[in-house]
C-alpha cells in the first residue's frame, strides 16, 4: 500500500515543482505589470514640458505643455494640457488645447476645450466650452 520513495526521485520532482511554479509566477508578474500600471499625476503647482506616452492613464492637475500618448487622460479642475494629444479616454475638467484624437472624450461642466478634437463617442456637461474643430471618427 505504501511505497518508499528513492531520494532521488524526490530532489528530482521537487526541482520540477519549482522550476514549473518559477515559470509560471514569472509569467503572472508580467502580465499583471502590463494590466495594472500604478497612474501618474502631474500635481497643481507643477508644470511639465516635454512627451508623455504611456499604456497607463495620467491625471494633471498642473500644467502640461507638449506631446500626451496614453491611455486614459483626465484633466482635473485646476489642470491644462496644451499640445498633441492622442488617448483611448479623455476626461477634462479643467482646459485642454491643441489637437486631440480619441474614443471616448468627456467634456464637464467648467471644462474649456479649444483646437481641433476627433473622437468617436462625445459628452458635454452643461457649462463646458468648444472653440474649434469637431470631426467624428
Amino acid at each position: 500500500m505504501f511505497s518508499k520513495k528513492k531520494e532521488n526521485e524526490d530532489v528530482h520532482d521537487s526541482e520540477e515543482t519549482s522550476i514549473e511554479h518559477l515559470e509560471v509566477e514569472e509569467t503572472s508578474v508580467r502580465h499583471s505589470e502590463a494590466v495594472h500600471l500604478k497612474p501618474s499625476i502631474i500635481s497643481e503647482g507643477f508644470e511639465f514640458i516635454g512627451e508623455i506616452r504611456s499604456k497607463g492613464s495620467i491625471t494633471v492637475d498642473g500644467k502640461l505643455k507638449g506631446t500626451v500618448s496614453v491611455q486614459s487622460l483626465t484633466i482635473g479642475s485646476t489642470g491644462s494640457v496644451d499640445g498633441n494629444v492622442s488617448a483611448d479616454n479623455i476626461n477634462v475638467k479643467g482646459q485642454l488645447s491643441g489637437q486631440m484624437e480619441c474614443r471616448d472624450l468627456v467634456i464637464g461642466g467648467r471644462a474649456v476645450v479649444e483646437g481641433s478634437l476627433s473622437y468617436s463617442n462625445l459628452a458635454i456637461q452643461r457649462g463646458g466650452i468648444i472653440k474649434g474643430d469637431l470631426k467624428r471618427k
